[in-house]
């Protein structure tokens, strides 16, 4: 086991400092998450659509900072779990809206009660003012980039929705690397069942 770098000698360097701290949240929720047979992106979308409602699943890579294609992937995994169901929009016929079926509430209240203390453990160094302080920056950061995301996806259009808030859980802050977790491999889902990303 490495010794850690003394508190002087820590880099400043910003994308580092994210990068480890994402390593450990990372660590913390697959530890949580592998029991229930979820990884941390699943937990991701199953948080979001818990607490945003319906969304395209466009929406869901957005705020999610997915891949849309990666996306896709992970939406058949967790439909073929029965955790969640793509449904037509009544505005537009060709779009799905992705919803939580009853399994799927059930899974993210189990991942939920699995996940508590995570962020207490993630951020033990930390007292409680500048646990709020870390969230809103990270909150501020987050929804900056999910709006620059949904502007460069849909350009000179006036209809957008706004980007759905991120999950506002701490120990469900680990975004995914551009590699897919494990359990979002994009060679899980069969061919024949594939969508494509019209939704929006």
């Amino acid at each position: 086991m490495r010794n850690p770098v003394p508190a002087g000698q820590q880099t400043g360097r910003v994308g580092q400092l994210l990068f480890v701290a994402q390593q450990a949240a990372q660590a913390l929720a697959i530890e949580r998450l592998d029991p229930l047979g979820l990884s941390p992106r699943a937990w991701g979308v199953l948080s979001t659509l818990a607490e945003s409602g319906p969304l395209t699943q466009i929406e869901l890579a957005t705020a999610m900072s997915i891949d849309r294609t990666a996306m896709v992937y992970l939406i058949d995994e967790l439909e073929a779990q029965t955790l969640v169901e793509r449904v037509r929009s009544p505005q537009d016929r060709r779009a799905f809206l992705i919803h939580l079926t009853p399994g799927g509430r059930r899974a993210q209240r189990k991942a939920a009660t699995a996940l508590a203390g995570a962020a207490d453990t993630l951020l033990t160094p930390l007292d409680a003012a500048e646990r709020r302080h870390l969230v809103d920056l990270l909150a501020k950061i987050a929804a900056y980039w999910q709006q620059v995301s949904a502007s460069q996806q849909n350009p000179g259009t006036s209809q957008t929705r706004p980007a759905p808030p991120v999950a506002g859980h701490p120990e469900a802050s680990p975004r995914p690397s551009a590699h897919p977790h494990p359990g979002a491999s994009a060679g899980a889902a069969p061919a024949a069942k594939r969508l494509t990303l019209r939704d929006r």
